[in-house]
């Protein structure tokens, strides 16, 4: 793997491991402070109330359907074309269309040692609002860890995907994590933001496959 700086070294470890776990239920009582805006993407920041790191929100608007954008991010073997250095998503339980047990590896250049995280994430839709939401979180000991990687402690972050007039959607992806090791927590409040709004731009594209456009989803109801 090529050398790269320390600040982007650990980027590249955010960018890979972006979309897995859930919110805190109490994290909606801080304030969110805009840290960067462009492309129809905006990142907010705001400390967590449960440890020192930053908790990112990543929000975009698209003209698409709720199944496109529910069959995107669930086509977990994909994940490469848009989560930046992700080498493996597998699915090691999946008992309905709704709920998985899901690892993946990323690929993170020299010196840092590549990471690998367990989760489990949970689709649901609310019948009134048509909102869906797709959470999950870290479940580090689900199975034993491989030498070769370190695994992600902890990690919890939201889908959320908000149906509008005209067929506009909302998205909000929320994110906090520990990556684990030796990594100052100071580098990773710092490096956080970019990560993060570089995985939305490469969502913002994939959207428009035509496997995702023309997605029906029975499960899935449209407003």
């Amino acid at each position: 793997m090529k050398y790269l700086s320390v600040r982007s070294r650990f980027l590249i470890i955010l960018l890979c491991i972006s979309f897995f776990g859930v919110l805190p239920a109490n994290a909606q009582n801080l304030t969110w402070k805009c840290v960067k805006q462009a492309d129809n993407i905006r990142v907010y920041s705001r400390k967590s109330d449960s440890a020192n790191y930053r908790i990112i929100k990543v929000t975009t608007q698209l003209k698409t359907t709720l199944s496109s954008l529910v069959m995107l991010v669930t086509d977990f073997p994909n994940n490469k074309n848009w989560v930046f250095m992700n080498n493996k998503t597998e699915i090691l339980e999946r008992n309905n269309p709704h709920s998985w047990i899901l690892y993946n590896q990323t690929d993170v250049p020299w010196p840092i040692t590549d990471r690998d995280i367990i989760s489990r994430t949970v689709l649901s839709q609310d019948s009134i609002t048509k909102i869906v939401t797709i959470r999950g979180e870290a479940i580090p000991k689900y199975r034993p860890v491989d030498p070769n990687y370190v695994r992600i402690p902890f990690a919890r972050s939201q889908w959320r995907f908000i149906p509008l007039k005209d067929s506009l959607v909302d998205v909000e992806f929320t994110l906090e994590l520990d990556v684990g090791g030796n990594i100052p927590r100071w580098l990773a409040n710092m490096t956080a933001t970019k990560g993060p709004y570089q995985t939305m731009r490469k969502f913002r594209k994939e959207i428009r496959r035509k496997k995702y456009h023309d997605a029906h989803l029975y499960f899935i109801k449209e407003p």
